[in-house]
């Protein structure tokens, strides 16, 4: 944990977590009616002008059409208690000390004795997850300001660190909305990491923007005391704990609540008391549940379907309950209505709670660990690598990249992070724990380890990574966090490989479950991409463009590295954007190959679904009009022939090498027609000139990409059309419709964004795609831009494939664009 954040959540009002009330996420005190309002609304420091037109409320993220609804808005009840509740905040900020230093397992009440003595104390907020720090809050500045003044603090032997608490800056979110919609979007992202002195420096402060606020931990924390508490109703000693990435050190903003229901004591209890139980001496809701039921002789789907019943009947505000007993971790799937948040229960996962605490334990061991593992999940999720675990596919989860990310730092010489082995030498008799057969023995307490002498820089461990992981033979090798490095694949005729790990594309051993491979639902193409990917990502690192600050304003470092999509070498001046449309699944790739120079019927026939997408689906004015020229440089040759400009290139980002040009006054390579034999180029098949363009002059009108999932789902579940594959366009439609209905203004006067775009054939001639280019006018684009192009990244190329007959039905951008976050949910 980075030692200036203050990890301790607010100290505020007593909330009750019992089983009969939902605890209210951020409760706000009567609005105070004595609280003096600016006379101009224009002038109040909580507004702003919008670009457009209007205005909005910073304090309550409230919109405005004109000024008289801007003063109405801020006379409001709801504007005024926000107010009073933002100045009680500041008020227990400048009345509350940050102590840390103390002995673990130190309780609230010795710190609230301690400092009794320089002025009464109010609260003591402990930090819950490592027990390290706390919130110490006195019912006046002046004792704080005594505190301070004592030149050293001693407590049971141990010298505290005593300083005072960092100012927040206040952030309210509206009960019942969810917390992914206070994510970062690409553009605001790009805006504060611009402001960065170095890399180094960006990657410290992606950490701070991305991980939970204390608000959100303080949510989940209220949330898992609800849970304990209801469950203990029914299960008597059970135990609620959370894992995963709420609490491993690798958390972000608006991830999945993943919860373990212990039920062994509940377990051992049900065996000592059954006659008492049976006689029906127990409580009502125990009998009713137990009485009848054998847990340890339960199956596991039943005591899921029992979990789920307590969660829908008996937790308020939980919705969407469903269990899941045909995964590999077995789990019930539930919603939290006021926060949002989306988790998980699993009854036998023992193994998950340590790899959490080994996690942690790395996250703490090294300081640039978590940076590093930040900035990897980032990049890789921008590229579309990486994906949501629970809904499948090929792509790499974050517990798969945060995997290698620490199987990396094993390995730099000297080492960052101890391996496995070495842990399990490191740990004491206390430490030793076996699980499912598996030894996962290893230190809790991080001052056990040897601290490492490796000197490296986060930048250059990144660029590292990448270079390391370039050119890895993920096929023929496991990785191995226990041994720190990679072993040769087992003979196909051992019982290793056929009943020990299951091997593919890309083997990635768990750190303690050593038959699990993390990454194998990853397949040949997407190990090939990662592999293509790093090696892209690692010339990049090599350039000035990565390691030095643009003083013209452009991206650099890590902004341009999480650009989505591939963006040109040299495209930074021109601003040029790339979206690759793979279509191997529609059989297109194979027609484009045949297509002389790429522009035969099939690829018209992608550019008439290109142009439909954005002029029909997405509301956008678009024009035919020629292709747009980056400048020379662009390219870094001397000049382009149409030779270069159309034939397929070896990668979707790359020009082609000098090598792979022809010479000057060598001949064309000619055509093959449909049997392989060469055409004469006297006889080269003629295209009939396309009604379709390639190239458009394109205006944005509505913020068509924010909402779209919200309003996507209210069309479903209404008389919308859904499932079949031939609605779903028309429901993309309908989609985009009821958002330029919201908006509720016409046409604009003038367009939000305008932007020139080019198709053309690239890739290789054994697995070609068609490459949109977007050149944003003007130039450079600004962050409104970005978060278009970020919702276009991931929603064209599968509408695309659904107008041409070959795509998936259903959601179209999974991440969806205005809603999502910068990580997918882990």
């Amino acid at each position: 944990m980075d030692a200036g954040a203050d990890p301790a959540p607010d100290p505020g009002p007593a909330m009750g977590a019992g089983p009969g009330a939902v605890p209210d996420p951020d409760p706000v005190p009567d609005p105070d009616p004595s609280m003096e309002l600016s006379s101009d609304p224009v002038a109040d420091p909580d507004v702003e002008a919008l670009p457009r037109g209007g205005f909005r409320c910073r304090l309550c993220q409230v919109s405005a059409a004109n000024r008289p609804s801007l003063a109405e808005h801020l006379r409001g009840k709801k504007h005024r208690r926000l107010r009073s509740l933002r100045a009680e905040r500041r008020a227990q900020e400048q009345r509350s000390l940050f102590v840390s230093g103390f002995a673990r397992g130190t309780s609230g009440a010795e710190l609230a004795e301690y400092f009794g003595a320089f002025g009464d104390v109010a609260a003591v907020v402990m930090d819950k997850e490592k027990g390290a720090y706390a919130i110490v809050e006195l019912r006046d500045a002046a004792g704080r300001e005594r505190a301070l003044a004592e030149p050293q603090h001693s407590l049971a032997g141990h010298r505290l660190r005593v300083r005072p608490r960092e100012q927040k800056v206040f952030a309210y979110g509206p009960p019942g909305h969810s917390s992914r919609q206070e994510h970062l979007g690409p553009g605001r992202l790009e805006q504060a990491l611009c402001q960065a002195p170095d890399v180094d420096a960006q990657m410290s402060q992606l950490v701070g923007l991305l991980e939970l606020s204390e608000d959100e931990r303080r949510v989940r924390h209220l949330l898992v005391t609800l849970f304990q508490e209801v469950f203990t109703e029914f299960f008597p000693g059970c135990a609620v704990m959370p894992f995963g990435s709420s609490v491993n050190g690798f958390d972000t903003r608006g991830c999945d609540l993943d919860l373990l229901l212990d039920l062994e004591r509940t377990k051992s209890l049900q065996a000592s008391t059954r006659d008492a139980l049976g006689a029906g001496s127990g409580s009502g809701a125990e009998d009713s549940i137990l009485s009848d039921i054998d847990l340890a002789a339960t199956p596991v789907p039943e005591v899921l379907e029992l979990v789920a019943a307590v969660l829908r009947r008996c937790v308020p505000g939980v919705r969407r309950v469903r269990a899941v007993p045909a995964a590999r971790r077995p789990v019930v799937k539930f919603c939290h209505k006021q926060s949002g948040l989306a988790g998980d229960i699993s009854i036998d996962n023992r193994l998950a709670l340590l790899n959490t605490r080994f996690l942690q334990l790395c996250a703490e061991a090294d300081e640039r660990v978590r940076p590093l593992v930040y900035a990897v999940r980032l990049w890789a999720k921008q590229q579309g690598l990486a994906g949501n675990p629970s809904g499948g596919g090929p792509l790499l989860n974050n517990y798969a990249l945060t995997l290698l990310v620490l199987f990396f730092l094993q390995t730099r010489s000297p080492p960052v992070l101890p391996t496995v082995a070495r842990l399990r030498d490191l740990a004491g008799d206390e430490d030793r724990t076996v699980v499912a057969g598996w030894d996962c023995s290893f230190p809790r307490d991080v001052a056990a380890l040897e601290p490492s002498t490796n000197t490296e820089s986060p930048c250059s461990l990144l660029s590292e990574f990448f270079h390391t992981f370039g050119d890895f033979d993920f096929p023929g090798q496991v990785i191995s966090l226990r041994e720190g490095r990679a072993l040769p694949l087992p003979p196909p005729t051992t019982p290793e490989a056929s009943e020990g790990l299951r091997l593919g594309p890309l083997n990635l051993q768990d750190p303690f479950e050593l038959s699990h491979n993390v990454a194998a639902n990853v397949n040949e193409k997407t190990a090939s991409r990662f592999g293509r990917c790093c090696r892209d990502a690692a010339k990049y690192c090599r350039s000035l463009q990565y390691r030095r600050k643009s003083s013209k304003g452009r991206a650099w470092g890590l902004t341009r590295l999480f650009q989505p999509g591939a963006v040109e070498p040299g495209a930074a001046s021109a601003g040029a954007f790339l979206i690759s449309i793979p279509l191997e699944a529609a059989g297109g790739s194979q027609q484009l190959c045949q297509e002389p120079s790429g522009r035969g019927p099939w690829f018209w026939e992608v550019c008439a679904a290109i142009a439909f997408v954005l002029r029909d689906v997405l509301k956008c004015s678009c024009a035919a009009g020629k292709p747009p020229r980056a400048p020379r440089e662009e390219s870094g040759l001397p000049g382009r022939s149409a030779l270069s400009e159309e034939l397929p290139t070896g990668t979707d980002t790359e020009e082609p090498s000098a090598a792979e040009l022809p010479a000057v006054g060598s001949k064309r390579c000619l055509p093959e027609a449909a049997n392989g034999t060469a055409l004469p180029g006297g006889k080269r098949p003629r295209t009939k000139v396309p009604e379709e363009a390639a190239s458009w002059s394109c205006a944005v009108w509505h913020r068509v990409w924010t909402g779209r999932r919200r309003v996507r789902r209210q069309l479903q579940h209404g008389d919308g059309p859904e499932g079949p594959e031939g609605d779903s366009l028309e429901l993309e439609q309908k989609v985009s419709e009821a958002i330029v209905r919201q908006e509720g203004a016409g046409q604009p006067l003038e367009p939000l964004l305008r932007f020139q775009a080019s198709a053309r054939v690239a890739g290789t001639r054994q697995e070609a795609r068609v490459l949109l280019r977007l050149v944003p006018s003007p130039a450079p684009p600004g962050p409104l831009f970005r978060d278009f192009f970020h919702f276009l990244h991931s929603f064209l190329p599968t509408v695309v494939r659904q107008r041409l007959g070959h795509g998936p039905a259903g959601d179209p951008d999974p991440q969806d664009g205005g809603d999502g976050g910068v990580f997918p949910p882990s």
